[in-house]
């Protein structure tokens, strides 16, 4: 969750496309109505190879026969969040057989940035899964196309409230977060936020990187906002000490709190109903002032070229349809951003999913969280984690 800037590459240009881009396969961009053509076609005389590499990470495999069309695809990592990606992808290059969807789960925030940063032409992937925190952090640097959503007529089946207000990225649901522990360290649970840097968690959290709605939710009871984080920042630097440690991924994150070497996080309620699932003696807490509504889907790498972006179309399209929308907040337990899509048992037997998004949550400003994560990232490192 890296970058700040105001200032973007795709200022002024037609939304969801690659200005100054030529085509994958030539100086003109291959029309979406071949490249997509029928299951097993040979689009724009495209010969067909499965081993068909790209010639740099991400980057368009075109320009010779024996190549494909490229996507690098960017799921999250941990849990049960891949298995919807690597599903579709599987299924959908059985039906394009002129494209090749490549998974790398590696491609964190930071690294996608500092890419973009690098040469905004040259981006490691195109078809980013991404959170709240995530789609506004990428739109903010101009990592992030915003969307035709025209191009994507499914669209017109996701709920108000899940539609992205300047179109940048698809939602597919809502995780929300609140806090988790490990119920052998504490049976009875917790109920406030206040409960993070109460003296007697001294030694017993650990956090995801920078957990920017923590320090939120401290400002907003120092009398801070969103527009004013001092009392935030300033009260974890005093209980900086609640921190046992940092962690940068999914799998070290499970193992801390599991073990209880740090019992006590704020997180997903969908990652740790899964990780509960697979039999971590783990436990989610909604806390009584609210929980984060996040909504979380995919985006559109800026960089990627024209043709890229009319297949990254097509994909999201899919994927919004009832099948796999269902499929995806079934695997990652989330409220579904599409009114097709109808919630399994499984997850009407989880009353923050059935109770659905008109339930009380806590307001983000998404712009200015965007904005303001590299800078939030910086303070939160040189105040707090240098104080653990």
């Amino acid at each position: 969750m890296n970058g700040n800037t105001s200032t973007t590459p795709n200022e002024g240009r037609r939304a969801g496309t690659a200005s100054g881009t030529r085509g994958a396969f030539g100086a003109t961009p291959v029309s979406r109505r071949s490249l997509l053509a029928g299951g097993g076609a040979v689009a724009a005389g495209l010969l067909v190879d499965g081993c068909a590499p790209a010639s740099q990470p991400g980057a368009s495999a075109g320009g010779g026969a024996g190549k494909k069309l490229v996507i690098t695809m960017t799921p999250f990592a941990g849990a049960d969040l891949g298995l919807m990606p690597r599903e579709f992808a599987k299924d959908y290059q059985d039906r394009h057989r002129n494209v090749q969807i490549k998974i790398d789960d590696t491609l964190i925030l930071t690294k996608q940035t500092a890419a973009f940063q690098a040469n905004p032409h040259q981006p490691l992937n195109h078809l980013v899964f991404c959170n709240g925190g995530a789609t506004a952090t990428g739109k903010a640097t101009g990592m992030y196309l915003k969307l035709d959503y025209s191009k994507i007529p499914n669209t017109r089946h996701l709920h108000s409230q899940f539609v992205e207000r300047d179109h940048c990225g698809v939602v597919f649901g809502a995780d929300q977060m609140g806090l988790v522990y490990n119920t052998k360290t504490y049976p009875e649970g917790f109920h406030s936020w206040a409960d993070l840097w109460s003296p007697a968690q001294q030694g017993k959290l650990c956090f995801f990187t920078v957990p920017w709605w923590v320090i939120g939710m401290a400002a907003k009871v120092g009398g801070g906002s969103w527009d004013h984080m001092d009392p935030g920042f300033e009260l974890w630097e005093k209980h900086a000490k609640n921190i046992r440690t940092i962690v940068t991924a999914n799998p070290q994150f499970l193992n801390m709190l599991s073990t209880s070497e740090a019992p006590l996080t704020s997180h997903y309620l969908g990652t740790s109903t899964v990780w509960r699932s697979q039999g971590a003696p783990l436990g989610y807490s909604r806390p009584t002032e609210g929980a984060f509504f996040d909504p979380v889907g995919v985006n559109i790498n800026s960089g990627a070229t024209d043709d890229q972006v009319e297949v990254c179309y097509d994909i999201v399209n899919e994927m919004l349809k009832p099948r796999w929308n269902q499929r995806w907040v079934d695997t990652s337990i989330e409220i579904p951003a599409v009114s097709t899509s109808k919630l399994t048992a499984k997850l009407k037997g989880i009353p923050a999913i059935a109770a659905g998004p008109d339930q009380k949550f806590v307001p983000v400003d998404w712009d200015t969280v965007g904005k303001n994560m590299a800078a939030w990232t910086d303070r939160w490192n040189q105040d707090v984690v240098s104080k653990i």
